[in-house]
């Protein structure tokens, strides 16, 4: 769930594209696992409204929301708490 560089000198991409490292299952369930939980979280919605709000596209913004969801994913394993909604 990171983005490419494209750089070259002093030239840096002010658009890149979601690298294509890693399984594309897992990419694509992430992605889709993002556009729920923003519909139905408040958190992730506020997220994926700022995103959105900072000029990025509807997947790109997808992608960022995906990239927070990954890390709540892991914290949440990683302290073995459950998930909060609200």
């Amino acid at each position: 769930m990171d983005p490419t560089v494209n750089q070259s000198g002093e030239f840096n991409a002010k658009t890149t594209r979601m690298s294509k490292r890693g399984s594309k299952l897992l990419r694509y369930a992430l992605i889709n696992a993002a556009w729920n939980v923003s519909l139905n979280n408040k958190t992730f919605n506020d997220y994926f409204m700022l995103k959105k709000s900072q000029g990025n596209n509807h997947y790109a913004a997808l992608g960022h929301v995906a990239h927070k969801l990954v890390r709540v994913i892991f914290k949440i394993l990683k302290d073995n708490v459950a998930f909060n909604l609200d």
